[in-house]
């Protein structure tokens, strides 16, 4: 009897419907009703299981428009013919013991799975690439997201698949934003606002790289860079960033024979090391770029942080010849949470970028959009920057302090002149420990970090080992507990 396997719950959110059609589809996937057999009418089974005849009505009827049930008036209600692909086939029993193949994954899946990546962070304490999130002024960007809904709302436009390139009124409004404060100079339809940086760097890689094709890439470097490009196959080269020269190979001619189609680079606050690139090498990039025939994609991560004086000028500033495609982000100088980020692409490029990002879809909502713009256009991203700059350089000087005074023997931290992190290497007693063991052990105890030997990702080079450490998001507290915990974890791993 179908009764007898039916169990309803009066007090289920799912509503005794819909558990009516969960249950008798159930009945027939599992081979428990067969093909051709027959239900209860309505009315009886509604009587059996003591609920409203409607309730069987509704369950029958979506049983019927999904296939499972035929519904013939003489006939009465029964399972389908179709039914029976389920004895036997991918949902049957038999099926149901074999095992399940793992799936086929491309070749790009492969390549990008292969570099590792942070998963759920754990802490926040030195949790690298995380800013300040509560010291966002929450309270007016929730007056500005309730304004421009209500704005876009009178909008019809913007309600529907216009724009895929980004706002025009937020593509002015960060466009005034960098000219002002990196030196970027260029025109609006120039500028692309897309969902995150990582989104920015698989545009353009997707755009300009084809499989074999040579890209330069820092050493150590960004690990989003070396996913995006291994998934278009593209042949990754270092540039070697040692501890003077950012540019050191290009200076002395070692990447000459090279014929690359892309360049990225940091210059402005090199990931991860914290080096600026000098006026010297900034312009003998330039140079070996315009000789190669190749672009410059500049990461501009997080230069809105400068301690000592005004940021340094975007590389882009420098280019007169279309050479540069700078790519910026709030995530830092705001918050991870926002999910926005842009391109300044060359004349150029704008019309493929932008079809190219029309079949991506990788852009912020456009509610979210004209909030920021407002955000821009009132004076808030300039307030809040130069509120998180002064709190970002004293939590650098507490880290850099605390380091200095209680892990003098392990870790020899680089002092930053901006940004919200800063490389701590192994020395003393720590040299000959395995940075991502620690690294590991560290999450253990609730202290985030990212091992610096990760980012050495040619084979090509010596890794240098320490640990990434993140100040922005740690209160003066914080950063003295974290100490503690990581000289006591040191003494107790250092060889």
């Amino acid at each position: 009897m179908v009764t007898g396997q039916i169990s309803l719950d009066r007090t289920d959110a799912d509503g005794l419907p819909r558990q009516l059609f969960l249950q008798i589809r159930q009945l027939i996937e599992q081979g428990r009703l067969v093909p051709g057999a027959r239900l209860p009418a309505s009315r009886t089974l509604a009587s059996e299981l003591k609920v409203g005849r409607n309730t069987v009505l509704v369950a029958y009827e979506q049983l019927v428009l999904e296939g499972y049930l035929d519904a013939d008036g003489r006939r009465g209600t029964r399972v389908s013919a179709a039914s029976s692909g389920f004895l036997g086939g991918r949902h049957g029993a038999a099926q149901q013991e074999a095992p399940i193949p793992e799936p086929r994954l491309s070749d790009s899946a492969r390549r990008m799975m292969t570099v590792p990546r942070r998963d759920l962070p754990r802490a926040l304490t030195f949790l690298p690439g995380m800013p300040e999130v509560g010291a966002f002024p929450h309270d007016i960007w929730a007056r500005l997201l309730r304004r421009a809904a209500r704005q876009v709302a009178s909008h019809e436009y913007l309600l529907g698949y216009a724009h895929y390139s980004g706002l025009p009124v937020l593509k002015q409004a960060v466009l005034d934003h960098v000219s002002a404060a990196r030196g970027v100079v260029a025109e609006v339809d120039q500028v692309m606002i897309l969902s995150s940086a990582q989104a920015a760097q698989d545009l353009v890689a997707r755009v300009l790289l084809d499989e074999g094709d040579v890209a330069l890439h820092e050493e150590p470097g960004y690990a989003g860079m070396s996913a995006a490009l291994a998934a278009v196959g593209a042949r990754t080269l270092p540039v070697m960033v040692d501890d003077e020269t950012p540019c050191q190979d290009l200076l002395e001619g070692r990447l000459e024979a090279i014929s690359p189609q892309l360049i990225y680079s940091s210059p402005s606050h090199q990931f991860p090391t914290g080096k600026v690139m000098a006026l010297e090498e900034r312009l003998a990039l330039l140079r070996y770029a315009q000789q190669k025939d190749c672009f410059i994609l500049e990461d501009d991560y997080d230069s809105e942080f400068h301690f000592s004086g005004a940021p340094i000028s975007s590389l882009q500033g420098l280019d007169r010849r279309g050479l540069v495609i700078y790519m910026g982000t709030f995530s830092k100088a705001l918050m991870p949470g926002l999910r926005v980020a842009y391109l300044v692409v060359p004349k150029r490029l704008v019309e493929p970028m932008r079809r190219c990002l029309r079949n991506i879809g990788a852009v912020p909502s456009v509610v979210v959009q004209w909030a920021l713009k407002d955000f821009l256009e009132e004076g808030h991203l300039k307030a809040h920057v130069s509120r998180m700059t002064r709190l970002y350089r004293d939590r650098r000087d507490c880290l850099v302090d605390r380091l200095k005074r209680e892990a003098a023997d392990w870790l020899a931290p680089t002092v930053p002149d901006g940004g919200i992190q800063l490389p701590a290497y192994f020395c003393g007693k720590a040299l000959g420990l395995d940075d991502r063991d620690f690294v590991r052990a560290m999450g253990e105890i609730g202290v985030e970090g990212s091992a610096m030997s990760g980012l050495y990702w040619s084979g090509q080079r010596a890794a240098r080992a320490g640990v990434l450490l993140g100040y922005a998001a740690s209160n003066e507290q914080a950063i003295g507990r974290g100490v503690q915990q990581l000289v006591a974890l040191l003494s107790k791993m250092a060889p």
